[in-house]
């Protein structure tokens, strides 16, 4: 109802059943919460609010089902929740700042209408597969998001999506004790559900330095009903000061292409596991991924590919015309002799060439190069509508694609200069027995962010490094830890959007 299949058509799916916008909206209104928590149907109302309430009128009663269903397990009046819930659709004010996300709790309100799930096609190896990734940043204590990040309670914070997760074996993780103050291997039998059960074994390791940092990797062992070909990814958490850095990615290919379809419709599933990261906090915020798959800038791998995508939607395939005039800009931007001024004048052209075509981008177009003069090349050039945070940094991702062979991350360091020269100390992996990539392996450079602030771009081409979580430090000149580093490896290539 709310167009979250896209162009998939559900009825094709095995095991899908097909009801009544009446009888559907019932059905997840009193299901029992663990098959359904609070914050998912607030989810759904939200995307039912922004289809605006498809069947409203034939369907009133169930809507409000629906809607009570939240509001009265918090106290909340139904009318007050429908009218934020259509004010943040309409992008009257997002909806945590309204009445009803106030009387919330901030995990159950978190990220209801904001984009916290980047979703890609990949290539792993020749087979088909799909990355999913969420990066964000929340004032929710580092040990509560540390215990999300903790594969043995999944099912706890995702009962939407994660049925089980016990160790084969019944009983508890094999300490490694090579690194951080906790870490530890174990072997997981893994049920996830989307329409039907998926039951995998994962090789899982899991890595902490104090209160500093966490993470978890796993990769694919067995698949237990031979429905997947591919899964495998990482979590972590950094501490920041006032607020903790999160990231998250699951690389899956199923052996049949039609789950790989529904597997780019999951961010409803996905996010809902994903907002219980940041209980006990107040305030979360999605960032653009500062991972994407190697490869390239593809449609949704970058602010950039965020950038190019709402602008497609927005004017219609017309406007992959202008996308030449971003291949000029990105070679011009990696000779390193590109200053805001060109690119002031570069939009100028754009939207000069835009203006002919499209009458109305032009008033639209010159509030958003006024934003560029004051922010510089990395401010969102997103169309009306559309949050501009999402695609702050396209212009970095321009300067900074990379081929297929280079793998990176990028990780924010408060206090960083623009001239500072930090080095980086060899990667090991946190997998039981994995390599150690090599200091003199892995490219380090300072980069600007959006916010004005700098991180640091770490690169390896080391192609005979396995997938998985290399951990370490980066230093500064004086050989002074300055931030804890993480860099994973997907052994993933992006696929272009034909």
């Amino acid at each position: 109802m709310a167009g979250a299949f896209g162009e998939l058509d559900p009825e094709t799916l095995p095991g899908f059943g097909v009801f009544t916008p009446g009888t559907a909206l019932r059905l997840v209104a009193e299901a029992p919460e663990d098959e359904m928590p609070v914050s998912a149907r607030l989810a759904v109302l939200h995307d039912l609010a922004r289809a605006d309430f498809p069947d409203y009128e034939s369907n009133e009663a169930e809507y409000r089902l629906l809607a009570a269903s939240v509001a009265d397990r918090h106290g909340l009046d139904v009318d007050q929740l429908l009218d934020d819930l259509k004010g943040s659709a309409q992008n009257v004010a997002p909806f945590r700042s309204s009445a009803s996300a106030g009387q919330l709790p901030h995990e159950v309100a978190a990220f209801i209408g904001e984009d916290v799930c980047s979703i890609r096609r990949v290539d792993v190896g020749g087979i088909r597969a799909t990355w999913i990734f969420s990066e964000f940043e929340t004032d929710a204590p580092f040990d509560s998001v540390r215990q999300w990040v903790d594969p043995r309670n999944w099912p706890q914070y995702g009962p939407m999506l994660f049925k089980r997760m016990n160790i084969v074996d019944g009983g508890a993780p094999v300490e490694i004790q090579v690194l951080g103050d906790e870490h530890w291997h174990g072997v997981f039998h893994e049920e996830v559900q989307l329409v039907r059960r998926v039951n995998t074994l994962l090789h899982c390791d899991f890595w902490r330095d104090g209160d500093q940092a966490a993470g978890m990797t796993y990769e694919l062992n067995l698949s237990l009903d031979n429905q997947l070909d591919v899964d495998r990814g990482f979590l972590s958490v950094n501490d920041a000061g006032p607020v903790r850095r999160v990231k998250a990615l699951k690389i899956v290919g199923f052996t049949q292409d039609i789950w790989d379809d529904l597997a780019q419709t999951v961010c409803p599933f996905w996010t809902d596991w994903v907002r219980a990261a940041v209980q006990g906090g107040t305030t979360s915020t999605p960032k653009p991924p500062t991972q994407t798959p190697p490869g390239g800038t593809g449609p949704g791998s970058s602010p950039l590919g965020e950038t190019l995508d709402a602008w497609v939607e927005f004017f219609g395939d017309s406007a992959r015309t202008y996308l030449d005039l971003f291949g000029d800009v990105a070679s011009r931007a990696r000779s390193g002799k590109y200053s805001a001024a060109d690119w002031v004048d570069d939009g100028t052209r754009y939207w000069s060439q835009l203006a002919k075509d499209w009458a109305r981008a032009w008033t639209y177009g010159m509030e958003l190069l006024e934003e560029v003069a004051e922010q510089g090349i990395d401010a969102g050039i997103m169309p009306p509508g559309k949050p501009r945070e999402a695609g702050r940094g396209a212009a970095t991702a321009m300067a900074t694609a990379t081929p297929a062979d280079t793998e990176g991350t990028l990780i924010p360091v408060t206090g960083l200069r623009g001239d500072d020269r930090p080095t980086c100390t060899n990667l090991v992996s946190i997998e039981a027995g994995g390599p150690t990539i090599q200091s003199t392996d892995i490219t380090v450079s300072v980069e600007g962010l959006a916010d004005g602030t700098y991180g640091v771009r770490l690169t390896t081409t080391k192609g005979s490094a396995a997938p998985g979580l290399y951990v370490g430090e980066l230093q500064n000149a004086q050989g002074q830890t300055l931030v804890p580093a993480q860099l994973y490896l997907s052994r993933a290539t992006g696929v272009q959007r034909q």
